[in-house]
């Protein structure tokens, strides 16, 4: 039998074929920046990725990547309005309709409440809730 062939079989067994999904959302690369004009920015990533075991291009993954959104902050916060908010996914931009982001105390977690609208068509934000904030180090 085929190595591939083996080791999945062995895969299958060892954690079920059956086991479920489960799905994990990440905020991370926070991280701030002063623009010419003076203005402080606060800028991060949220993601959402499956945990499980996949088989892709590049071999096996304990995750795959479901959606993702680089958010940029303008100004002192810790609450931002739509206008001091930007939204780009694969570095096309997301218009922010209404909403906030907040900041709680120390910068630990940040809650998400937005309507956005992506091709034509207004919608909660996929990544609202509140989230850890993971600084990049």
């Amino acid at each position: 039998m085929p190595g591939f062939w083996r080791g999945t079989i062995f895969a299958t067994l060892l954690f079920g074929a059956g086991a479920s999904v489960q799905a994990e959302t990440k905020l991370d690369f926070w991280h701030s920046y002063v623009q010419p004009s003076g203005v402080t920015h606060y800028s991060f990533h949220i993601a959402s990725y499956k945990r499980g075991i996949f088989f892709g291009s590049c071999g096996p993954s304990t995750r795959a990547l479901q959606w993702e959104f680089d958010i940029d902050l303008a100004g002192k916060g810790p609450t931002y309005g739509k206008e001091q908010i930007r939204i780009t996914s694969e570095t096309r931009p997301v218009e922010v309709v209404s909403g906030t982001v907040s900041l709680g105390q120390g910068e630990i977690t940040a809650t998400i409440q937005l309507r956005v609208k992506i091709s034509d068509v207004e919608r909660e934000f996929i990544g609202n809730g509140t989230h850890s904030i993971k600084k990049l180090r």
